[in-house]
């Protein structure tokens, strides 16, 4: 997730001059929404009944660059926004969608309330897209001694789970 992606989202893109102004800030937003560990810490507080930026919202104060922003700048109120909308965008490429409620941050210095996220009910068809698209995507990562391990690994995974189901492989 990127400064593209508030771009092409209608409402995100009303944020779009509050990332512009802040570019070192918007780097390292996207930096930590995008840390595979952060993504974990979204989906666990939602799966926990809070809101998912509850997982990362000391993450976000703490760090050097956004923690000066949320303490000193008197339009940080707009910067927080934005960075809701960062979530939300992040929880959408996750499968989440808004519910329309909010929860309560707790533990948090500049973040009170956030949305609440609901996991996306996926048909099979859809759930079958996503699973193939997750394994193209795999074929291009790392080196080509890296994407044969890889396959090789996902294929074993694979078998081993098709035996104990009793399933041919």
């Amino acid at each position: 997730m990127g400064i593209n992606d508030f771009k092409r989202d209608s409402h995100a893109a009303k944020y779009v001059v509050e990332l512009d102004c802040r570019p070192v800030a918007a780097e390292r937003l996207f930096w930590l929404l995008n840390r595979p560990a952060n993504e974990q810490r979204l989906e666990d507080a939602e799966m926990n009944g809070m809101p998912a930026l509850a997982g990362v919202a000391r993450l976000l104060e703490d760090d050097p660059v956004i923690g000066e922003i949320l303490d000193t700048d008197p339009a940080s109120l707009r910067f927080r926004q934005a960075v809701g909308v960062a979530i939300k965008l992040k929880m959408a490429k996750l499968g989440w969608q808004t519910t329309g409620t909010k929860g309560a941050v707790r533990g948090a210095r500049h973040f009170t309330k956030a949305e609440r996220y609901a996991q996306e009910e996926l048909d099979e068809d859809a759930r079958r897209e996503r699973a193939l698209a997750a394994l193209e995507a795999v074929k291009h990562i790392g080196s080509k001694r890296e994407q044969e391990e890889t396959g090789r690994y996902l294929m074993e995974a694979l078998a081993e789970t098709r035996r104990a189901e009793g399933r041919p492989f």
